[in-house]
């Protein structure tokens, strides 16, 4: 996926290069009826709409991108908690598994092994 993405930006680059390339005849930039450049070559007109495109864009995506920054921020911090906090449904000295098997009367009472012996139960 990476590869793509850099073709892609490749392609792009290349795209422009050549549009700049061929387009450097000047041109007569007008703003308002005051505001007006004469002669300025077709590739900066080009590559300032470029830009201002680009910004526009980064604009508008910010606030989104603020939002989910603070709620990927909100869900680590909630998800840190959980795992420092000790669950109330844990038990003390033993597997919650085997301890939920033998109030269920599945096995009987088992001693830690000593010293690589099985368990012996009682």
């Amino acid at each position: 996926m990476n590869v793509i993405a850099w073709l892609l930006r490749l392609l792009f680059f290349l795209a422009v290069l050549w549009l700049a390339l061929k387009n450097t005849m000047p041109v007569n930039l007008r703003l308002t009826e005051n505001l007006h450049w004469e002669g300025v070559p077709l590739v900066l007109v080009m590559l300032g709409c470029l830009l201002v495109g680009m910004l526009l864009g980064a604009l508008a995506l910010a606030p989104r991108l603020y939002r989910l920054h603070r709620r990927a921020a909100a869900l680590d911090s909630g998800a840190q908690r959980v795992r420092a906090a000790p669950s109330p449904q844990a038990e003390a000295g033993g597997d919650r598994l085997a301890n939920v098997a033998r109030r269920a009367g599945a096995v009987g009472e088992f001693d830690p092994p000593e010293g690589g012996a099985a368990p012996t139960r009682r």
